[in-house]
């Protein structure tokens, strides 16, 4: 991994994202070794259930909120979903070239799309389009409509605060 301290002070809006980028990409991957990214999917499963979110655009302003970068959705399928994940944080985890980079998102993408559908999920990294791989990373989530979870329950949506609507003063 390049210089983090280095990379991310040296980047004009990267101050911000020190704290976040010293845990999940110096700290973590020593604490949890060749099981990290395994791991970090799993951890991002159980984050989606601490925080459920009822549609893409609550999980957009929520991956903005927790720092994760800007979330997209490209387009959807009965058994696909495809999702960008883009922003400052994005861009200075692959200018880290940060290994396991982006499984606790691709977890929480599949764990919040298993809520919303109540069937099997599983999300994976792709490719993003050349133009784009500096900057973005790509989720294709697949869901299997014949495999229903068993007695499933939906989550009550977590009510998102957004502190630019004047409504919710």
């Amino acid at each position: 991994m390049k210089n983090l301290y280095q990379t991310v002070m040296g980047d004009a809006e990267g101050a911000a994202y020190l704290p976040q980028l010293i845990l999940r990409d110096a700290l973590l991957p020593e604490l949890l070794g060749d099981d990290h990214g395994a791991i970090n999917y799993w951890a991002g499963k159980s984050l989606a259930r601490r925080f459920p979110l009822g549609n893409p655009k609550d999980a957009s302003t929520f991956f903005e909120q927790a720092g994760f970068g800007t979330l997209t959705l490209l387009k959807q399928t009965d058994q696909v979903s495809e999702w960008q994940l883009s922003g400052e944080p994005v861009k200075l985890r692959k200018r880290l070239n940060a290994e396991e980079g982006f499984t606790l998102e691709a977890g929480f993408l599949a764990e919040m799309m298993a809520q919303q559908l109540g069937v099997a999920t599983e999300s994976e990294l792709t490719d993003a389009p050349r133009k784009l791989r500096d900057q973005a990373v790509i989720f294709n989530v697949y869901t299997d409509p014949s495999d229903i979870i068993p007695d499933y329950d939906a989550p009550e949506p977590l009510k998102l605060i957004h502190p630019e609507d004047p409504a919710q003063d």
